[in-house]
């Protein structure tokens, strides 16, 4: 009885949040060889029949522990037995954990290889054991981290192609399930090892928390639920008052901004960087709202903030190349072809073309460091100050080449040449033509 109650649930809850492909498509299942995702493979196995399904089992074998090896073989043998479709992959975790951990750099590469393995079997889903008892953890840890409605919400159904069947269902009624079912499984000996928090707290705050107010667990988890969907209902608010992006650019008027009470400013700012591909801390987004009138900040990802009068921007920069030593022909530098080119008599400047005394010396081109000074006709000017008459905003002002002669800036592009060597009537000159290379700016 309780296995088919517990497959009807399941599949009650993948109809509720759209998770199962079409009749004859294929789900990718994540499977570890622990009772959580041999439970998870166990109940796809009787959905797929149901539904028309073709279902793969897919593990990652992480070659952090000794058993590793052993856990991959017991998942292959299993599936081997029951017809079931598998294919594996490995990784050098600790290789990929520069500036992180070693669980995220495992989760990581775990996720690509099975983004990988769906894109070349052609599945459209891609199924993780992530349970209630997960959610609720999930909860608390970022609770301890401070997180807001976002990070509270939990573990969410669906992202993208991931889905989480088992996302209602209880750790306790897994276990009675794989106990019902003879299912086996193979125990993670650090699941027991009070070393990181989600163990922590899965092992000691939970059991705890159970004691003091029994069924905590379940009721933390659909609190999580009930934050995600406030959430959502407030992104979709804050959505709707941000102009549409190129994808590069987001612009948002100040005077709406204003007229928002703190919690919604921080979400705008926070839907600003996700719409440019960046996920925003608290404390950068605290940074964005405190700029003045004037007053620029870098973000991840590449991307700029601007505070103008009338106008909040957020720009994602171009990633320019290192410097590169012009030769005379045609070369490409980043976004551009740049053509070098000499000329027996001097030539007009040009918003693409600047224009040099050939004895100006050896040139090569490098991206605006924030730094730099052009002699003028009365004096000297920074070329914040260039950029600034020019009109050019502060977030594009780092995409703008700047010429060098024998190491000291020479030029900018749409900015000015220094004065000192501007061609001389009678001599001959070099010609430094920008073009943009199509589909870039």
């Amino acid at each position: 009885m309780r296995t088919n109650e517990l497959v009807d649930r399941t599949a009650a809850f993948c109809r509720k949040w759209d998770m199962l492909p079409p009749a004859g498509g294929t789900a990718l299942c994540a499977v570890s060889g622990g009772r959580d995702s041999m439970t998870l493979l166990h109940i796809l196995m009787r959905l797929a029949d149901r539904e028309g399904l073709r279902l793969v089992a897919a593990h990652f074998n992480h070659r952090l522990r000794p058993g590793a090896d052993r856990d991959e073989g017991f998942v292959r043998d299993w599936c081997e037995k029951q017809g079931v479709a598998f294919l594996s992959g490995c990784g050098d975790v600790r290789a990929h954990m520069a500036g992180t951990g070693v669980e995220d750099a495992a989760r990581r590469l775990r996720y690509a290889f099975l983004e990988d393995a769906a894109d070349r079997l052609g599945a459209s889903r891609i199924a993780t054991a992530h349970h209630q008892d997960d959610n609720a953890e999930t909860v608390l840890l970022h609770l301890l981290r401070g997180a807001g409605t976002c990070g509270l919400g939990g573990i969410p159904p669906v992202r993208g192609r991931i889905i989480r069947p088992l996302l209602e269902v209880s750790r306790a009624e897994i276990d009675a399930y794989a106990a019902e079912n003879r299912i086996p499984y193979v125990e993670d000996e650090t699941n027991g090892e009070a070393v990181y928090t989600r163990n922590r707290l899965r092992l000691e705050a939970l059991p705890l928390l159970e004691k003091i107010s029994p069924g905590c667990t379940a009721r933390i988890a659909a609190a999580g639920v009930l934050l995600r969907e406030e959430d959502a209902h407030l992104q979709a608010e804050a959505g709707a008052m941000l102009p549409a992006g190129d994808g590069r650019e987001m612009i948002l008027p100040v005077p709406v901004l204003n007229r928002q009470d703190g919690a919604m400013r921080r979400r705008l700012v926070r839907t600003m960087g996700q719409r440019l591909g960046v996920t925003l801390t608290r404390t950068q987004v605290d940074g964005v709202l405190a700029l003045g009138s004037g007053g620029m900040a870098s973000l991840p990802g590449g991307i700029c903030a601007v505070r103008r009068a009338h106008q909040l921007v957020l720009r994602k920069t171009e990633a320019l190349p290192p410097p590169l030593t012009l030769q005379p022909g045609e070369q490409v530098w980043g976004p551009w072809r740049i053509t070098v080119t000499e000329s027996p008599e001097p030539a007009a400047q040009g918003p693409d073309t600047l224009v040099l005394d050939a004895a100006a010396g050896p040139l090569a081109v490098g991206a605006w460091d924030g730094t730099g000074r052009l002699a003028v006709e009365n004096g000297t000017r920074t070329l914040k100050r260039l950029f600034l008459d020019q009109g050019i905003p502060p977030e594009r002002r780092g995409e703008h080449p700047v010429l060098y002669a024998a190491g000291k800036p020479a030029a900018a592009l749409g900015a000015a040449v220094d004065w000192n060597l501007r061609p001389q009537a009678g001599r001959p000159c070099i010609l430094v033509v920008f073009t943009p290379i199509p589909g870039e700016e």
